[in-house]
């Protein structure tokens, strides 16, 4: 039928016009054969094209964040400055609060503070500030009302199972440890008036430095 019908219309294309059946035959099929003839992008033909597609994309969303500074690439290993923390002020504020004796101890020459905060321990409230070291390690006091024997198992969820003792300043010193090398050792101090913790990633002697500042510090007059 369509090889009949093709002649037919060609022959009376021109008579009925573009707006005639043959005319509206005819246009339907030049459209088909377009689109037949049309080729897919070359970047879709293969999954080689379409991973280098992908590759591209993200380099450009790569060059898209570093414009915007959200993030940096640096290939030097210099150590970033430390985030200084008012620590004398909210210590200040801390024993205002009520919240039993806080000290605020004379850390050694170079130590900076660089965060603090007040947090839960064993339903009483906790004053935690934490320092960098000279050496640039770190060193983390917790100053609580939790009894000494329970300030450790207070502390957090990990189970120290290695316990030994130390002096500091006449003061005795429960260290805390653990077998897994992830979870930090404690130092817990009996202040009388107070509990001392120190956390962090430092030596021991830092630990002591720690300690003993803690010892000599009186405890913030409440006004």
């Amino acid at each position: 039928m369509g090889l009949i019908l093709r002649p037919i219309c060609g022959g009376f294309i021109k008579l009925s016009g573009e707006n005639g059946p043959c005319g509206f035959l005819e246009a339907h099929r030049a459209i088909l054969r377009r689109v037949a003839a049309e080729e897919r992008p070359k970047i879709f033909e293969g999954a080689k094209d379409i991973s280098l597609s992908l590759a591209v994309v993200v380099i450009m969303m790569l060059l898209a964040v570093g414009a915007t500074g959200l993030c940096s690439i640096n290939s030097e290993t210099q150590q970033g400055a430390v985030q200084e923390v008012d620590e004398q002020t909210f210590l200040e504020t801390q024993a205002r609060a009520g919240i039993g004796a806080i000290r605020n101890p004379d850390m050694p020459e170079g130590w900076e503070a660089n965060a603090a905060r007040r947090v839960d321990m064993g339903g009483e409230n906790a004053t935690v500030v934490s320092w960098v070291t000279a050496d640039q390690g770190f060193v983390e006091s917790t100053q609580t009302q939790v009894a000494a024997d329970d300030a450790g198992k207070e502390y957090d969820a990990n189970y120290r199972g290695i316990e030994s003792a130390r002096e500091v300043k006449g003061h005795q010193v429960r260290v805390l440890e653990s077998d897994d090398d992830s979870v930090r050792r404690l130092w817990v101090t009996d202040l009388g008036d107070a509990r001392l913790i120190i956390s962090g990633a430092a030596d021991d002697s830092d630990f002591e430095a720690a300690t003993a500042a803690f010892i000599d510090a009186a405890p913030i007059a409440e006004k």
